[in-house]
């Protein structure tokens, strides 16, 4: 055999070179995407999640594992309503925490997201409480009283329950939230209708019982204890109800 020319060798094409494959390292997870994570566990663990619903949606009767979460989980937001109620009436808007209230019921605040956008909405829940209470609590007053008294007992009833529950009464009257502006309006002026005030008046009635509240809360008016305030409060309704 006859060698091949010199040189033939290096005329042989050269192979071309290998993209360098990058090695992927696993990041460590952020904290949204943590967050994000044990929410969705939290979910799962209290029927949350679209399995344990999507029977309902669809028409199906639900089974005895949904109906035992779906039972769970409306025990669980009772649990959270109540702590958050307590820790309302002690505390305050302001102070209130989701992180305390999830505290109370031995859960993380990431599962009180499953309940509620945020602690907005959860005040929102607990001025809704307060004002079927408030109104509730008026009716009585204006049922037990005397013919042409009912709005008497009820302007009574509305500056006790005021100072009795100042958390509750801050939040109706002066962070109300939107959506219970008008049930506060029409459920106060239908009370006193009975004593057939024309508009005016029963305005000036509501904004004197109101001033009232907060100069007693504040301790400006508190002067003399209850007589003294009792006295003030008859003194208003003689001049807006013509009471004596």
């Amino acid at each position: 055999m006859q060698a091949g020319p010199a040189g033939s060798a290096d005329a042989r094409p050269q192979a071309k070179p290998q993209p360098r494959v990058r090695q992927k390292v696993a990041r460590p997870d952020g904290p949204l995407k943590r967050q994000a994570q044990r929410k969705a566990k939290h979910e799962g663990d209290l029927g949350l999640d679209a399995d344990a619903t999507s029977g309902l949606d669809a028409g199906v009767p639900p089974t005895a594992s949904q109906q035992r979460r779906a039972a769970h989980k409306l025990a669980l937001e009772a649990g959270i309503l109540s702590a958050a109620r307590e820790l309302f009436a002690e505390r305050g808007a302001d102070a209130l925490t989701l992180r305390d209230v999830g505290a109370a019921v031995g859960y993380s605040h990431a599962t009180l997201y499953s309940f509620f956008h945020d602690k907005g909405e959860l005040l929102a829940r607990l001025a809704d409480d307060s004002l079927r209470t408030l109104l509730t609590r008026l009716q009585g007053a204006s049922d037990g009283a005397a013919s042409g008294g009912e709005a008497a007992a009820v302007a009574r009833a509305f500056v006790n329950w005021g100072l009795q529950h100042p958390h509750d009464y801050r939040l109706l009257m002066l962070d109300t939230p939107v959506a219970l502006r008008e049930s506060l309006i029409a459920g106060l002026d239908g009370l006193i209708a009975p004593a057939a005030l024309p508009a005016a008046r029963a305005a000036a009635l509501w904004a004197g019982l109101h001033g009232l509240v907060m100069l007693e809360q504040g301790g400006l008016a508190a002067l003399g204890g209850a007589a003294a305030r009792a006295r003030r409060v008859e003194a208003l309704l003689a001049g807006l109800l013509a009471t004596r």
